[in-house]
């Protein structure tokens, strides 16, 4: 009874998982989704609560954990004693965090692109602004002291590096082509950060 049980919950994310990608949250229908999975919208209902409970219990656990994986990275590069720690730390988190949204990556679609009226729409926001506050001390502790650097500068900088992320997943790239991208990316951001800034990788 309980695998019959754990079935139909697996076809119901199924069916949801399908219409949140083809509709996003705000137009997808717990009507179509019950049609396709079989199960009856008070059923959907008793076991979710509502479309946006369901819409939680298809990307909460990958969200949470890639969370969990960049504010690690995040402290790693943060607690470096020189720059050449802090790159290492930064390229390792970047490698981790990209692998990972590649093992998932409906529900980082879902989640960069049709979350809008969920928790999750300000998710994005969330990444970059714990990347803008590294990169503020980064920038402290590491400039020449001859090239100060603006709040917005580097607020804008950290929310175009997530944005390449979105590209990859909106664009439908491999693994393999988006690690290629990255390597361009961290390439061209080290040229940056030493013309900006005055650093030398």
């Amino acid at each position: 009874m309980r695998k019959e049980s754990e079935g139909v919950t697996e076809n119901l994310l199924a069916s949801a998982r399908k219409e949140f990608l083809e509709y996003g949250f705000h137009d997808a229908s717990l009507r179509r989704i019950s049609a396709d999975s079989g199960v009856s919208t008070n059923s959907i209902y008793t076991r979710f609560g509502d479309k946006d409970g369901l819409f939680t219990a298809i990307v909460k656990e990958a969200a949470d954990e890639l969370m969990a994986i960049y504010s690690d990275s995040i402290k790693k590069a943060g607690d470096a004693t020189d720059i050449s720690r802090a790159e290492d730390a930064g390229d390792e988190g970047t490698d981790l965090v990209l692998e990972y949204i590649y093992r998932h990556p409906e529900e980082f679609k879902l989640i960069f692109c049709c979350s809008a009226g969920t928790e999750y729409e300000t998710y994005f926001d969330r990444l970059a602004a714990k990347e803008e506050y590294y990169y503020k001390q980064f920038a402290k502790q590491f400039s020449d002291g001859g090239h100060p650097v603006d709040d917005f500068f580097i607020h804008v900088y950290c929310r175009n590096g997530w944005q390449y992320v979105y590209e990859l997943i909106t664009h439908d790239k491999s693994y393999e082509e988006a690690k290629e991208f990255m390597a361009n990316v961290r390439a061209f951001n080290y040229a940056g950060w030493q013309a900006v800034i005055g650093m030398k990788f």
